[in-house]
């Protein structure tokens, strides 16, 4: 059991706290983002490049839902998996994009971060290992490390644009997992999976017993229009999860959803409402009341972010310094300063404080990433070409690079 010493009136303690409690690393980002507000608590103006927080106005019915929920006074307790309304309403929704038949009773709601704590929970016992394939979202790394689970990461090669491939599949299973975690579409990179490749992960997986968490935050995000769930009517071992955050613009609300067997639906109704009882009501009766225009919205998100993700990638890959694969999805660069010859942690810091702009440490996402930033292009847009402008020319007094304006 560890020990930290702490300052008290007129003695020093000694606090003693759990194993677990010693695992909580958090997340890098969260860090960035609290030096980044007590710069502009002494008055600098930050160019927030390091979170995923969608500055777009969220569709007014969620809006309106939310306030009309609120004058109702509907600020009681929610059923532990989540309005049964909301929960229909999203199982109808992905009947129509997959064919297959889902009800309310394969649907919980619950914040998506929490989420994945929750799967890890009821899959896995401490010591198990959980595969994550990298570059990988941090929540992942801190959910299994606060948990005691081995975490075997198997990367993607930059080479195949860091897509899943076969390959990683096998790699995957012979590690000997307890659970899987794939994210598509990805969060650094942006990449895109094979459809065929993903359901096959997912067959395997139910054939030998392995539990799959797919999630797919970013799946309305794609700049195909392209939407690949492996949400299913006959799942057994596979969980798919996603979340209004990022598609609606409502990070705050804390709004997720699972779908799931029944009987593992059931277990994570029971985690909600031994956690944290449920979500609030008027948030959900918010998302209800967003889900006529979900479609619509995404579609704006999904064109806005494909002009200014692409805008950016080809500012960075003609800084003659720095280096992105062109993202498929979402709204992240995730981009190579090598050539820098500044570490990630170095590079984030640097540009922080003599540049005002935040970015996330590529080894967030891996140690073996230690070369990479992650650069968020979801802000006001000026805000992210100035903020990316510092970047590159930061980058490019590194390098002693002069070319052609970024």
């Amino acid at each position: 059991m560890a020990h930290r010493t702490v300052p008290g009136s007129q003695t020093t303690r000694r606090l003693a706290f759990s194993s677990r409690g010693e695992r909580l690393i958090g997340q890098e980002m969260f860090r960035v983002m609290d030096r980044a507000q007590a710069l502009e608590r002494q008055g600098y103006r930050i160019y927030h490049l390091e979170l995923g927080n969608p500055r777009m106005a969220p569709p007014g019915e969620i809006v309106d839902g939310t306030v009309q929920a609120l004058r109702e006074k509907q600020l009681g307790y929610a059923p532990m998996a989540g309005v049964k309304e909301l929960r229909a309403a999203l199982a109808a929704r992905y009947t129509s994009l997959t064919g297959e038949a889902l009800t309310d009773s394969q649907v919980v709601i619950s914040p998506a971060n929490l989420l994945i704590h929750q799967f890890l929970d009821i899959t896995c016992n401490p010591g198990d290992r959980v595969v994550l394939f990298t570059p990988a979202f941090p929540s992942y790394w801190a959910a299994a490390t606060h948990q005691g689970l081995q975490v075997r990461p198997v990367p993607l090669s930059e080479r195949d644009g860091f897509h899943l491939t076969r390959q990683a599949i096998d790699d995957a299973l012979a590690a000997g997992p307890r659970a899987i975690v794939v994210n598509n579409a990805n969060n650094p990179t942006g990449a895109l999976y094979d459809s065929t490749i993903l359901r096959a992960l997912a067959a395997r997986c139910e054939e030998t017993g392995i539990w799959l968490l797919s999630d797919e935050t970013y799946a309305d995000l794609t700049f195909d229009g392209s939407f690949v769930t492996l949400a299913s009517a006959r799942a057994g071992y596979v969980v798919a999860m996603s979340s209004f955050s990022k598609v609606c613009s409502i990070p705050g609300f804390r709004t997720g959803y699972a779908f799931a067997h029944e009987a593992v639906a059931a277990k994570l109704a029971l985690s909600n409402s031994t956690l944290y009882s449920c979500l609030p009501l008027f948030t959900q009766l918010g998302c209800l009341a967003g889900m006529k225009v979900l479609d619509t919205y995404a579609n704006e998100v999904r064109s806005r972010g494909s002009r200014l993700i692409g805008s950016c990638h080809d500012r960075i890959n003609r800084s003659g310094i720095l280096h992105c694969h062109k993202p498929e999805s979402g709204f992240y660069l995730f981009v190579d300063i090598a050539r820098t010859g500044l570490d990630d942690m170095t590079f984030c810091r640097r540009l922080l404080d003599d540049h005002h702009t935040a970015v996330t440490p590529g080894r967030s996402f891996g140690e073996a990433y230690a070369s990479f930033i992650r650069i968020a292009v979801c802000g006001q847009e000026e805000d992210v070409h100035e903020g990316l402008s510092r970047t590159i020319a930061f980058a490019q007094q590194l390098g002693g690079c002069r070319v052609q304006a970024a």
